[in-house]
């Protein structure tokens, strides 16, 4: 019997990772889109698009590009520094400047002199590119605390300038001919969010620390700007405050325009398309961006009540369905996912036939009728979405655990907060009703974040939790907690700290009232609460690591589980986790059971392993 099954790419796709007009000194213009491993050169008079690999191998994510005044271009993927002529469409310059973890090339300026200046995370570095030289200067920490380097400018005395954040946001000058740096927000008002610098069309630097997060929608009224300049910063009325030669949000972003009849409305490496739109008048152009891929990553699965196997890619997020008895896989692309955009669905709950989401960015919630066919928008007053929006909360900006109570009414999500933030919130959704309640932090595990929930036998909830704060923010505390949260009066009556661990991946109640887990460094461990009482540990890390949602049940409750070497069953009356089977890919996310397969991701490619009789 063959154990195991690949079913294919559920979403062979890439998302857009920035792009930027090149404009040599003829004329000739060029976008370039960045992508995971690659860019994509288009010629927008001719359409011709040309796929140029990363140097050296990388196959990292990009966060930010540059379209220098020369017309080269300039981008940063992981450690590695890449200059690029997209005429040529050749790379000038290739080399590995940051240290290990660390990602070049969060923001980019340029000089008078043509110098490229850009940053990196997560230890606020600047570096200078001498074009002629082709040289990389390292020129230092910005900030010693902060770790987003998001926006960067030069004005015309040379003065490099850093919007910084996310838990405390700042506005830093920077002179390279002697390396003094100024910060130009005043310390008490120095709270969670993000300075704000760029360069205007004319050289002009302006910015400003209004945005409470690392990204906000622009309303630029509402702003006290600043024109920077000789490492000052001087108050500026908004309205004569010129546009940044950037346009777009997030990963949409475009640095520079086309300067011809048409302009770029979006460049969308998802949906393969560069829309573009009439300088005059409203008409439209679509450029087919052609290119190939090995795929989205494939996030957490889950099984449905119709026994279909369902989860989405990220980066971007396509949402799709294993259809179990056709042995057929389906996409539904990315619009069906309300303001699902480069994110994706972390975990899932079913309450009958019903199938909740939990969403990153921006801790939404979706509601899926697995009876209904799937409708990214309404056709009629009878026909509702399908996925909906029913909740959002920013206070679980990254879901990471959602569980549905035996109630069969609420769901719970929980996971960590937005940018700057330390210790996530738990969202209590009644599906019946619309009652959306939400736990702050300080009303659970303070400065912690849920990322684990289960349910006991009397119907009280228990949740793990992580000290990590992947937003930029310091953690707070050094050890993970397990909690048991009263599910009449809605609070928390017990909090232990079961084992040595930063982060609790998850968790399970047995019919005994135990608690059995599994930590960041793959170590299985099983609780007694009532006697608070450590009843087993285990050292799991020889089966490799975890992976999201590594736990499923059967319909029968039996439970699986998986790291990344191996699938295993929980044996709650040994205490023991015996292993089933080594995959000959590794896990990077799980779990769902259908019939009689453990379903899983390995990458971009969905998989399925076949259970004994």
């Amino acid at each position: 019997m063959q154990q195991y099954t690949e079913h294919g790419v559920p979403a062979p796709v890439v998302e857009s990772r920035t792009a930027a007009v090149c404009r040599s000194r003829n004329g000739d213009e060029r976008v370039v889109i960045l992508a995971k491993g690659f860019l994509l050169v288009v010629d927008p008079v001719t359409e011709r698009c040309t796929q140029v690999s990363f140097p050296n191998g990388n196959t990292e994510y990009p966060y930010m590009c540059f379209a220098s005044s020369e017309g080269m271009f300039y981008a940063g993927a992981g450690t590695q520094f890449m200059a690029f002529d997209p005429f040529d469409c050749s790379f000038l310059h290739a080399e590995d400047v940051g240290m290990e973890g660390e990602l070049v090339g969060f923001s980019y300026a340029e000089s008078a002199e043509g110098t490229i200046y850009f940053a990196a995370y997560p230890h606020c570095r600047l570096f200078g590119y001498v074009p002629s030289e082709r040289r990389v200067i390292p020129l230092g920490q910005l900030d010693a605390e902060e770790k987003y380097p998001s926006h960067l400018a030069v004005d015309e005395a040379g003065w490099v300038y850093a919007g910084i954040g996310t838990e405390r946001r700042g506005l830093i000058a920077f002179r390279p001919s002697d390396g003094r740096t100024v910060q130009l927000v005043p310390t008490e008002e120095r709270t969670r969010g993000m300075g704000v610098v760029y360069a205007a069309a004319d050289g002009s630097v302006y910015g400003h620390w209004a945005f409470a997060d690392l990204r906000e929608a622009e309303t630029p009224e509402r702003y006290r700007w600043m024109r920077l300049r000789g490492g000052q910063a001087t108050p500026v009325d908004w309205r004569d405050v010129p546009p940044s030669l950037y346009s777009g949000a997030a990963f949409y972003r475009l640095h520079r325009q086309l300067s011809g009849a048409w302009k770029i409305e979006k460049h969308d490496l998802a949906e393969r398309e560069l829309r573009l739109r009439a300088t005059e008048g409203s008409s439209t152009r679509l450029i087919p961006l052609l290119y190939e891929c090995g795929g989205a990553q494939l996030s957490p699965l889950s099984a449905g009540a119709d026994g279909h196997v369902y989860g989405t890619s990220n980066h971007p997020l396509h949402f799709f369905r294993y259809e179990t008895g056709e042995q057929r896989l389906r996409s539904f692309g990315g619009q069906v996912i309300e303001f699902g955009g480069g994110g994706n669905l972390c975990a899932y709950a079913s309450v009958g036939p019903m199938l909740a989401g939990a969403a990153y960015p921006g801790g939404h919630l979706h509601l899926m009728d697995t009876r209904l066919p799937v409708r990214a928008e309404a056709g009629d007053p009878n026909q509702a979405r399908n996925p909906r929006l029913v909740a959002s909360h920013p206070e679980v900006h990254r879901p990471r655990c959602a569980l549905a109570h035996s109630d069969g009414e609420h769901v719970l999500y929980g996971g960590y907060p937005g940018y700057g933030a330390v210790g996530g919130g738990l969202c209590l959704y009644n599906i019946t009703t619309g009652e959306d309640l939400l736990l702050t932090h300080d009303q659970v595990v303070p400065f912690q974040s849920t990322i684990s929930l289960a349910e006991g036998q009397s119907g009280h909830i228990f949740g793990a939790t992580s000290i990590e704060t992947p937003g930029g923010a310091e953690p707070k505390e050094t050890r993970a907690k397990l909690y048991r949260l009263h599910w009449d009066s809605r609070t928390v009556n017990g909090v232990w700290s079961p084992v040595e661990a930063r982060e609790i991946v998850w968790i399970y109640a047995d019919r005994k009232g135990r608690i059995h887990g599994m930590t960041e460094a793959s170590r299985y461990f099983v609780f007694d609460p009532e006697e608070e009482r450590l009843c087993a540990e285990s050292d799991l890390s020889e089966w490799g690591t975890p992976v999201r949602v590594g736990l499923a049940a059967d319909p029968n409750g039996t439970i699986y589980g998986a790291l990344s070497g191996a699938i295993f069953r929980l044996d709650p009356d040994l205490s023991m986790a015996v292993k089933l089977t080594e995959p000959p890919v590794a896990i990077t996310a799980g779990l769902a059971v259908a019939g009689d397969k453990v379903f899983f991701a390995s990458g971009s490619r969905l998989w399925s392993y076949q259970l004994e009789a």
